[in-house]
Order: structure tokens, then sequence, then C-alpha cells
């Protein structure tokens, strides 16, 4: 049985963490746990980019991927001490508020 990513999960995983690093310096994680912040502008980046909804059906506003991609998702954000509540779940709607 071969365990490895497929060419949509790697990709989905290089732009995951792309997205980290380049929003979230540890400074700015920290901020915005302290405060229990999570800008509106980040999850319109993050809804943008696809990382809102992966695993919601598409009738219902998601993407539609399977439950890997969106544990890569959650992984890299975790990663930058990141994860708006229910990231994964806010259908396609709600990413551009």
């Amino acid at each position: 049985m071969d365990f490895s990513l497929s060419k949509e999960q790697r990709d989905i995983k290089r732009a995951a963490r792309e997205f980290a690093e380049g929003e979230f310096t540890p400074e700015r994680a920290m901020e915005l746990d302290l405060n229990h912040e999570f800008p509106q502008d980040l999850y319109k980046k993050a809804g943008e980019l696809g990382f809102l909804g992966i695993d919601i059906p598409e009738k219902f506003g998601g993407m539609e991927l399977d439950k890997i991609s969106s544990a890569i998702v959650s992984e890299k954000f975790l990663r930058r001490k990141i994860l708006p509540t229910n990231i994964r779940t806010l259908p396609r709607q709600l990413r551009i508020l």
C-alpha cells in the first residue's frame, strides 16, 4: 500500500506552509493568540487560497477534498501556532467576509 501524498496534496502542503510562514511571524502568532483574535483579512486570504472548507462538499460551498488535505492544512497552520476556530469547516461563502 502506498502512503505517499498525491501531487495535489503536496501542492496543498507547500501552499499552506508558504501562507503560514508568510503571514505569521512567531511574534504575530503569539499576539493573536493572547488577544484571542484572527483578523478578517487573514480569513479572506486563507479562503482565497482555498484553505477554508477543504473537506466540505461543493454543494455547500466547500472544496470537497479529502480529509488528508484538511489535516495537512491544519498541521501547517498549527506548526506556526495558528488555527482559527473551525477553519476547515467554514463554507466558501464565509471566506470573503
